[in-house]
C-alpha cells in the first residue's frame, strides 16, 4: 500500500490513548533474565554497522552498541523473543539449531537477512529473521514465525519481541535520572510523552484504545541515558494493537523495555503463527533520532509527508473567541480587525450546525440555509482573508436524524454496543464503513463546494484511534479493519478537499 499525506496537509495530533488490561504484561524482567545455572555464552552475532544483538545458545539475547567505534554492552541477555500460552506458561527458551544469510534489496534500500531457528522442549521451534539495510546501520528488523511441531494443539495468547535492558551507567553520581523515556502512547490524563524513569516506574503503551475516546500514537519506546540510548517499535504501514511497555523496577540498575500483541492464536499439529515487523534502534541523545529514523523508514515504504505550502503556516483567526453562542454579526464585525493585524485565515468555530452527526445549518443564525452560509463565506473572502470551517467527523450525538436514519454507520463492540465520545456527548461512527465514507465525503463537497471553504478545522480527541469494530453490517474482514483504516478515511477526507481546492488545507 502506498499512501500518500498530498502537500497542503496539516496534521497537529492531540492524541489520547487507553488502558486495556493485557494479559501476562506484569511478566517482569526477573522471570525472563538469564537462569543462574549457567553463564550464557554467545553462540551466534547478528551486525549492523553500528548495532549487533548477541544470541546465546537459548536464543536469549542482548544488545550491542558500536556508537563510539567500541562495542558497549547495553544489557545482559535475557530472552528477547517468546511466546505465552493459556493459562500463562512462557516459551522463552530455544536451544540454537543453525542461521544463513542472504542479500536483500527492498524499498529500505540494499542489505542482508539472518535467519536463526531454535527448538523449545515444548515442541514450538521458533524462525528469527533479522534484517539489516545499509541506509539504516543503527537498526535491525524482525520477524518471528512460530511452528507447532508437536502433536498437541498449542493456545498462544501473546507474543513478545525485543525484549531488552539498557543497564544505567556507573558514573553517574548525580542526582540526575539514570533513565529519560519517549514513550509515544497516548492517555486521557495527557500526560506527557518525555519523562524521566523513577526506580517502581512501568507503563503499558497500549496502541489501541487507552480510553472510550483516546488512543493510538507512535509505536515506539524509546529510553536513553547521558551517553546512549535505545529504542524498540513496529514498523507497519497500517496501526497494529501492540503494546510497547516501559519499566524500571524498584532495586534494579536497569530500565527494560519491549513490544507485545495480544491476541489468541491456536496452533494445530503442524500449523505457525507470524509476529509483525519490529524494531530496534541505538543512538546518542535523546528521541529525535530515533524518531527520524522511524519518519525515513515509513516514508520508504509510501507514508510519506510531501512539501507544505506557506498558506498552511498563516496566521489565523478563530470564532472560538464567541464560542458556541456567536452571532453572524460579531463575527463579521471582527474580520476587519483581523485584517488589520495581517492575519490570513478566518475560522467559524463550533456553533454553526444543529447537532455532531446531522451537520445541519443553525436555522437562527442562518435562516436562509446554504445562501446565508454562501454570502457568510463571501464576507470573509471580501475582507482578504480566507475561510476555514471547524467540524467533528465520525461523532453522532443522541437524538440525532444520522443516529435514526442510519444507526448502520454506528462502530459497535463486541457486545454490539455504542462506543462513547466523551466530550461531545457522542457516539462514534466507524471509518472503515462504505456509508460513513460515503457520507462524510458528501459532508465535505457540501462545506467546500457549496458553501465555499477554503480549509477545514477538524476536531476532537477520538480522531487519533478508534476500537476494533464488531457492526455485523459491516461485514469486516476483521475487527480491527476500523484500526487499521483510520489513516484512509483522513486520506479520502484530503482528497476530496483537494479535489474541490487544490490549495486546501486540511487541519487536523
Amino acid at each position: 500500500m502506498k499512501m500518500t499525506l498530498q502537500k497542503n496537509v496539516v496534521i497537529l495530533l492531540f492524541s489520547s490513548l487507553l488502558t486495556l488490561s493485557i494479559i501476562g504484561c506484569t511478566h517482569t524482567s526477573q522471570s525472563l533474565v538469564e537462569k543462574n545455572h549457567a553463564r550464557p555464552q554467545t553462540t551466534y552475532t547478528v551486525t549492523n554497522e553500528l548495532i549487533s544483538i548477541e544470541f546465546d545458545q537459548n536464543l536469549h539475547s542482548r544488545v550491542i552498541s558500536n556508537l563510539d567505534g567500541t562495542m558497549q554492552k547495553l544489557g545482559n541477555f535475557q530472552a528477547s523473543e517468546y511466546v505465552i500460552l493459556e493459562g500463562g506458561k512462557v516459551i522463552s527458551e530455544f536451544a540454537f539449531i543453525s542461521h544463513s544469510e542472504h542479500d536483500i534489496d527492498t524499498e529500505l534500500g540494499p542489505g542482508k537477512q539472518v535467519t536463526i531457528l531454535g527448538d523449545s522442549t515444548l515442541g514450538l521451534r521458533k524462525t528469527i529473521s533479522i534484517k539489516r539495510f545499509d541506509a539504516y546501520p543503527s537498526m535491525l528488523f524482525f520477524s518471528l514465525i512460530y511452528d507447532n511441531t508437536s502433536d498437541q494443539p498449542m493456545k498462544i495468547i501473546k507474543w513478545v519481541n525485543n525484549h531488552y535492558a539498557l543497564t544505567s551507567d556507573s558514573d553517574n553520581t548525580s542526582q540526575q535520572a539514570a533513565f529519560w523515556s519517549y514513550q509515544g502512547a497516548s492517555f486521557s490524563d495527557r500526560r506527557d510523552w518525555v519523562m524521566p524513569l523513577k526506580p517502581g516506574f512501568s507503563q503499558q503503551n497500549y496502541m489501541g484504545m487507552n480510553a472510550s475516546d483516546y488512543g493510538s500514537g507512535t509505536a515506539i519506546s524509546d529510553i536513553w541515558r547521558k551517553d546512549i540510548g535505545l529504542a524498540v517499535g513496529h514498523s507497519e504501514v497500517d496501526p497494529k494493537l501492540v503494546a510497547i511497555p516501559v519499566s524500571y523496577p524498584e532495586n534494579s540498575h536497569a530500565a527494560q523495555l519491549h513490544i507485545e500483541l495480544e491476541q489468541t492464536v491456536r496452533l494445530a499439529p503442524g500449523q505457525s503463527t507470524q509476529t509483525i515487523e519490529t524494531f530496534v534502534n541505538v543512538h546518542k541523545g535523546d528521541y529525535y533520532a530515533t524518531l527520524k529514523n522511524y519518519r525515513n523508514t515509513m516514508a520508504d515504504k509510501g507514508l510519506k509527508m510531501d512539501d507544505i505550502p506557506d498558506s498552511a503556516y498563516e496566521s489565523i483567526w478563530c470564532a472560538w473567541g464567541y464560542e458556541r453562542d456567536f452571532s453572524v454579526d460579531e463575527v463579521l464585525a471582527t474580520l476587519p480587525k483581523a485584517k488589520e493585524m495581517g492575519l490570513k485565515w478566518a475560522v467559524l468555530d463550533d456553533g454553526w450546525q444543529t447537532a455532531e452527526g446531522d451537520w445541519y445549518l443553525h436555522p437562527e443564525k442562518f435562516p436562509n440555509g446554504d445562501k446565508d452560509m454562501q454570502a457568510f463565506v463571501k464576507a470573509i473572502n471580501d475582507q482578504g482573508l480566507k475561510a476555514k470551517l471547524w467540524w467533528a467527523p465520525l461523532a453522532v450525538d443522541p437524538g440525532t436524524d444520522l443516529l435514526h436514519e442510519h444507526s448502520d454507520m454506528l462502530l459497535l463492540d463486541e457486545n454490539g454496543a455504542v462506543h462513547d465520545v466523551t466530550w461531545w456527548n457522542s457516539f462514534y461512527l466507524c471509518p472503515a464503513y462504505e456509508g460513513t465514507i460515503e457520507y462524510t465525503k458528501e459532508l465535505v463537497k457540501k462545506m467546500m463546494g457549496t458553501w465555499g471553504y477554503s480549509g477545514l478545522k477538524i476536531d476532537g480527541q477520538h480522531l487519533n484511534g478508534v476500537p476494533p469494530c464488531y457492526n455485523p453490517k459491516h461485514n469486516h474482514a476483521s475487527p480491527n479493519e476500523s484500526v487499521e483504516k483510520l489513516a484512509e478515511f483522513w486520506k479520502m477526507v484530503y482528497d476530496t478537499a483537494l479535489e474541490i481546492d487544490k490549495q486546501a488545507v486540511v487541519e487536523i
